[in-house]
């Protein structure tokens, strides 16, 4: 299985108060991936003063890429037509782009977020 970190599930991750279940998960799967979209998110948020954080955005994702041997995933065009397409259930445009990620490679999406769930043909773990 592959698993897809949402924004929330990386600060979990990064805070350890992930769910024991998507924890081990996380550990145990080499194809555990992290979307640019959580980043540029955190970037933004930190940027307007929403969202404090020990260091910049770009160094505390990269210790977390590292740290967790986390894949990287860009934004590609299909994945913005994707997120673009989806049902208004989930209006944060950051959201969106991880589900249509998740849809168009498979993805278990590693999410606290109960929107994201409501999504016909999402798998997620909490």
């Amino acid at each position: 299985m592959k698993y897809l970190l949402d924004t929330c599930a990386l600060f979990a991750l990064s805070g350890g108060s992930l769910s024991t279940r998507a924890t081990h998960a996380v550990e145990s799967t080499p194809e555990v991936f992290v979307s640019l979209v959580s980043l540029w998110e955190v970037a933004i948020k930190h940027a307007t003063g929403k969202l404090s954080i020990n260091h910049k955005p770009l160094d505390w994702y990269e210790r977390l890429l590292q740290n967790h041997q986390l894949n990287e995933l860009s934004m590609t065009r299909q994945n913005t037509v994707k997120a673009a397409a989806l049902p208004p259930i989930h209006k944060d445009p950051f959201d969106r782009l991880i589900i249509a990620t998740a849809l168009i490679h498979n993805f278990t999406i590693v999410t606290s977020d109960e929107k994201i769930i409501q999504y016909p043909g999402i798998k997620t773990l909490w």
